[in-house]
């Protein structure tokens, strides 16, 4: 019993990293600051016009943290959950065994997200354990620390 709840202790919770829509929050506070600084200097504005500008920023910011929402993975000593959905949830457990014998893990990072050191780690090997975990802080990181609890995870079967 002792062991089991060794095994289920969560290591780290990731989502993707708010770095990651920039573009998004600075379009959104850019479009606010716009539209204050029109109120400040007494321009007056139709309307129709200020709400769609604030409607307009308004998606920007909650598409972009819907979509952090939608998405997390759960790293503990033994497997990776992933769960998707809010309120009506998916989740996928990818435990750290079989993942001893895929081939491949690795990150991609662009430009940008080198500059932001954010990333998505991919995994390939058969199509059940074929997953990624995009967009997250320090992906370099995150990867070593996979590939450390799946060694471990070998060292334990054998």
């Amino acid at each position: 019993m002792e062991k089991e709840a060794k095994e289920d202790r969560v290591i780290t919770i990731l989502r993707k990293s708010r770095k990651a829509f920039i573009i998004e929050y600075a379009c959104s506070f850019l479009l606010l600051g716009l539209l204050g600084a029109t109120y400040i200097k007494g321009i007056k504005l139709a309307p129709i016009l200020v709400y769609l500008v604030l409607g307009i920023a308004a998606f920007a910011l909650i598409s972009a943290e819907l979509s952090r929402a939608l998405v997390w993975y759960k790293i503990t000593e033994s497997k990776i959950i992933i769960i998707k959905g809010i309120f009506k949830q998916t989740k996928k457990n990818v435990h750290f065994l079989p993942l001893g014998y895929i081939p491949e893990i690795n990150t991609h990072q662009g430009r940008i997200q080198r500059l932001l050191n954010i990333g998505t780690i991919f995994v390939h090997g058969s199509a059940q354990n074929s997953f990624e975990i995009k967009d997250i802080n320090q992906p370099q990181q995150v990867l070593v620390l996979i590939e450390k609890l799946i060694e471990e995870n070998r060292q334990r079967q054998r």
